[in-house]
């Protein structure tokens, strides 16, 4: 299909349905994250966690911790430091601290967002990086299992984003083309996955990640709270 081909389409076509990337769009996992990050960091390496370079190198990335590990092994060269593997002993020990009820909170107008758009007749879907358990565990702890037509994380493809593979996945599930559809993203790597996969793409980045230039998303959102049906028909057309 050409450019101008998949255009058209997605001009004549209604919205099928709407597929969230979980992480930072419908939990804020994204902050606690990154405390966890921050503190290994002060354990490991020399002084503050540069945000910066965690956001556009780590957040989000394929083999994102192995390139914190990286840092930080160069940062103690020629010192007493941990192997890789006491790094990664160590980074779970600090999420076990910070992945807690208390740290991990529902983004901003979620369960307003999931109401109205299921109310319109809308599927709706998860395509996340994370494992099934851990996204479970969440939508469980805020009630929100009862949304979503379909979840698709990594225990179910084999490649991570920003390969396309989840949203694939989650559009055949759902048995609707890529054209008819909005992706929910809050980083680099998941709008490249949702973009690749054809979809139409919503930016929503979090405080840690706002910085970053998600202008290859076709729009940006600081939150949910303009989203609905109108407002996903509106920004799909625009989108052409």
């Amino acid at each position: 299909m050409t450019e101008a081909q998949d255009d058209r389409e997605r001009t004549a076509l209604p919205v099928a349905a709407v597929i969230f990337d979980f992480d930072g769009i419908i939990v804020d996992s994204i902050q606690p994250d990154l405390l966890a990050c921050s503190a290994l960091y002060r354990e490991y390496g020399h002084g503050e966690l540069p945000v910066e370079w965690w956001a556009r190198e780590v957040c989000g990335q394929p083999a994102s911790y192995e390139r914190l590990f990286d840092r930080l092994l160069a940062a103690r060269e020629g010192a007493r430091h941990p192997d890789r593997t006491r790094l990664r002993q160590r980074l779970d020990e600090l999420w076990n601290v910070y992945f807690t009820d208390e740290h991990v909170r529902l983004m901003p107008v979620v369960r307003e967002t999931l109401a109205s758009l299921h109310a319109a007749g809308l599927p709706l879907a998860i395509a996340s990086a994370s494992p099934l358990r851990w996204v479970e565990r969440w939508l469980r702890h805020y009630e929100l299992t009862q949304w979503f037509t379909t979840v698709v994380t990594s225990d179910d493809v084999t490649d991570r984003k920003p390969d396309p593979a989840v949203y694939l996945e989650a559009l055949r599930r759902l048995g609707v083309p890529a054209q008819a559809s909005v992706a929910f993203e809050d980083s680099l790597s998941g709008i490249a996955a949702a973009r690749a996969a054809g979809m139409t793409v919503v930016a929503v980045p979090t405080s840690a990640t706002r910085f970053l230039d998600h202008s290859t998303a076709h729009a940006v959102l600081d939150d949910l709270s303009a989203v609905s049906p109108k407002w996903l028909a509106k920004v799909r057309r625009t989108a052409c």
